[in-house]
């Protein structure tokens, strides 16, 4: 399990070679972060800018408190809503960035296939079907950072199991994410990714934690989302190849 985890590691930062040996790689997955990440800080702009006249027509029955205490309220209200709207952006960030820039991150991850052999007979997916199992694991990622958000308020064991089952929990969906080319050229749909990243479950930990991690700055995630595309890809040919080479 140990070795499988650092083998994991080792896809990403081979990933970071491919993509810097190849500049045209890395500035062609370097778009979708960039833009990802300038809307993730215009809507917190838009968000602070605008959300005290949203609290006031929210909370008339405060109208009636004392001054002191109204706006005490009303600004504690206003930090929580900022404070959840950059949580949950962080916590989406990678895996919404990854759907914007679904065309330029499966060019990346076929050439970075092709350079390993690529496949001797492509299966046609279609494009609704990709688009359809990316909107589930994106829906699944979305859907579950909203218990992970009430976890963090538990007294006591909130501040640490949080973030810990949060970070892991997208930490695998992104590693469904970044697989995904290799398996659809095979027409191979999500239930087989999940399931052969499943039986390696250390080496695919070791792969997309870090990669996440590191796609939690939104600055650095413009050079990590590239390589972390193209280590996907190694990741998911390494375990096609043993799979093809296991005993049937």
């Amino acid at each position: 399990m140990i070795r499988d985890f650092f083998a994991g590691i080792g896809l990403l930062l081979r990933g970071f070679g491919i993509v810097f040996r190849t500049p045209r790689l890395l500035l062609l997955g370097a778009l979708p972060a960039l833009l990802t990440g300038g809307l993730l800080l215009a809507l917190v702009i838009g968000l602070a800018v605008f959300l005290p006249g949203v609290i006031d027509w929210a909370t008339p029955f405060l109208d009636g408190w004392d001054p002191t205490y109204r706006e005490l309220l009303r600004e504690l209200i206003g930090v929580a809503a900022v404070v959840a709207l950059i949580y949950f952006g962080l916590l989406l960030f990678a895996a919404v960035t990854l759907a914007v820039g679904a065309p330029f991150y499966e060019s990346i991850a076929r050439r970075v296939e092709d350079r390993l052999g690529g496949v001797s007979t492509e299966h046609d997916t279609s494009w609704w079907t990709d688009t359809m199992d990316n909107a589930k694991v994106v829906g699944t990622s979305a859907l579950l950072s909203i218990p992970m958000f009430f976890i963090d308020l538990v007294p006591g064991i909130g501040e640490f199991a949080g973030p810990v089952i949060g970070v892991c929990v997208s930490a695998w969906l992104f590693g469904l994410e970044l697989s995904v080319v290799p398996f659809s050229r095979r027409g191979l749909p999500l239930a087989a990714r999940r399931h052969m990243l499943g039986r390696r479950r250390a080496m695919a930990f070791g792969f997309a934690l870090p990669a996440y991690l590191l796609c939690l700055v939104p600055l650095l995630a413009v050079i990590v989302m590239p390589a972390a595309t193209a280590g996907g890809t190694l990741l998911a040919h390494r375990l096609l190849e043993d799979q093809a080479r296991a005993p049937s």
